[in-house]
Parts: structure tokens; C-alpha cells; sequence
């Protein structure tokens, strides 16, 4: 969010934030924890309109704010998560390629970072990429992808902050798109069965958030790996759903890990996929 350096910093709320978003020309849409309403089309609803985000709000105002991310908001973000060695990941990189640019960049809830780089809207497209140029824990955001944007939280009580808004979004580094590109040139399926993949993955993790209990979060997270795994996701691609479903049912009087959920996720994927016609989705 633009802000001038001498204007103070005042939290704002969800729908306050959201429409000064979108009044920015980030096309925004909400969110339930991590992951779209249920019964929406996710980053597809994402929009500048004011009156449907005061909209939106008005019904939800507890949601989370998603950022369409790509050439449609012109943005396109790195995303570090120091639990899988995104820090150790970053230097590798700038061992490569140099410092990396300064930019404006958040902090998710579990110590990450998000780092936010102009989309150059040069026409061309610029995949997500998981585990970009094989380093795990860093990601790409870019066309047909979100992130979760400041004052959204996490269990009401983790909250995503921004941690320099006095810098200005730089442009993405040649390198960065240079290697989106040859990533979307080498992918085995096309552009729209990945996207299309991708919808699948988080509507099966909105049913699965939302089936969730104390008892039974074990259970219903082993069914959503089998889902993902039926449908065609990369186990790393798989793994990131499931994360986000820790993320969003694991609190709880007893804790449901990323263990617990890794356990699953191995045990799913060593098992051949479900046929077709068993499946109606």
C-alpha cells in the first residue's frame, strides 16, 4: 500500500485496507484464512470495483485480503519462507545473479517474506513458480496466482504487516523474468491446465478446511492428499495445499502439524491415483 513518508501509520481494517488496495489499482478479493470463499472463483473475483469489495466486506468483514498477482495487478512476487530454507535459498541466488533489489516487501505470519517486483506488462506471461530454480523455499507469484496481503490474520491473532511501505515497488530483475520465462517454456502441461489444476487444489482445500474437526483433521487432511494426488499435482505442488491447510486447522486444543500433514501427503503419493470416473469434480 502507497503511503507518503511523512503520513503516520495507522493499522487499518480489513475493508478499509482492501478498498485503499484497490483505489491503488490492486485488484484484490476475499479470503477465508488462505484460501477463497467458498462457492467464489478465487483470484478470478478479483477486482478494483469499490462497491463490490464495500460489498464483500459488508458480508465478511473478518475475511483476509487476497492480491491477484500478475500482469492484472502489474505485480509479481517473491515469496521466502524461512522454514524450508528460504533464507539459505536467497543467497544462493544472489550468488548468482547479485543483490537482489530492494523493494517493498511484507511479512507473513510464520516469519516469511514477501517481496513485491513490477510486472512488466510487456504482453508476455509469467508463471508461479514453486520451488523457483529448484531452491526450496522460495516461490513465485506472478500471472494466475495470489497472496495474502497486510492486516489479513491468521487464528485472529497472527497478522500479515508491512515492513518498509516508505520504498517503491521496483521493477522485477531481468534474471527473474528471464527464468519465468524458460519455466513456462519447459512446464509439461500448458498455462491453462496448470491454472486450472491450481482451482482444483484450493477448492478441494476449502472443503477440506471446512470439513475439518478436533477429531477428525488427520483424516479428512490424508483425503485432500489423495484429492490433489488424483488430480494431478506434483507432490511439491500438493505440498504447499497442505501446508496452508495446517495452517488453517492445526490450532486447537491438541496441535495438528506439518508433520502430521507430510505423513499424509508421502502416504497418498505412494499409492497410484484413483481412475477417472471415480471422481465427479
Amino acid at each position: 500500500m502507497r503511503r507518503d513518508k511523512g503520513e503516520p501509520q495507522r493499522i487499518l481494517s480489513l475493508s478499509e485496507a482492501a478498498l485503499q488496495y484497490a483505489r491503488d489499482g490492486w485488484f484484490v478479493f476475499p479470503l477465508f484464512g488462505k484460501a477463497p470463499l467458498k462457492g467464489s472463483n478465487g483470484h478470478r473475483d478479483a477486482t478494483t470495483d469499490l462497491e463490490q469489495i464495500q460489498n464483500w466486506w459488508r458480508h465478511y468483514p473478518r475475511a483476509n485480503i487476497g492480491l491477484a498477482t500478475g500482469s492484472l495487478s502489474g505485480l509479481i512476487v517473491l515469496d521466502i519462507d524461512p522454514r524450508h530454507g528460504g533464507h539459505q535459498s536467497v543467497q544462493i541466488l544472489e550468488k548468482r545473479y547479485g543483490t537482489i533489489p530492494e523493494t517493498r516487501m511484507s511479512r507473513t505470519v510464520h516469519g516469511g517474506l514477501h517481496r513485491f517486483y513490477q510486472h512488466p506488462r510487456d504482453g508476455k506471461h509469467y508463471p508461479n513458480a514453486i520451488e523457483f530454480e529448484g531452491l526450496p523455499g522460495i516461490d513465485v507469484r506472478g500471472d494466475g496466482g495470489y497472496v495474502v496481503l497486510p492486516p489479513s490474520k491468521l487464528y485472529g491473532r497472527l497478522s500479515y504487516v508491512w515492513g518498509n511501505t516508505q520504498i517503491p515497488i521496483a521493477p522485477a530483475p531481468p534474471w527473474l523474468l528471464e527464468t519465468l520465462t524458460r519455466e513456462k517454456n519447459r512446464q509439461e502441461r500448458t498455462f491453462q491446465e496448470a491454472d486450472l489444476t491450481q482451482v482444483a487444489g484450493e477448492k478441494w482445500l476449502q472443503e477440506a478446511v471446512e470439513k475439518a474437526r478436533e477429531g477428525n483433521r488427520n483424516q479428512v487432511g490424508f483425503q485432500l492428499a489423495c484429492q490433489l494426488r488424483d488430480d494431478g499435482l506434483s507432490q511439491t505442488e500438493a505440498e504447499k495445499i497442505m501446508l496452508s491447510y495446517v495452517d488453517q486447522v492445526g490450532p486447537g486444543k491438541t496441535s495438528y502439524t506439518a508433520k502430521e500433514a507430510r505423513a499424509s501427503l508421502r502416504s497418498a503419493y505412494r499409492r497410484p491415483p484413483r481412475e477417472q470416473a471415480r471422481r465427479s469434480h
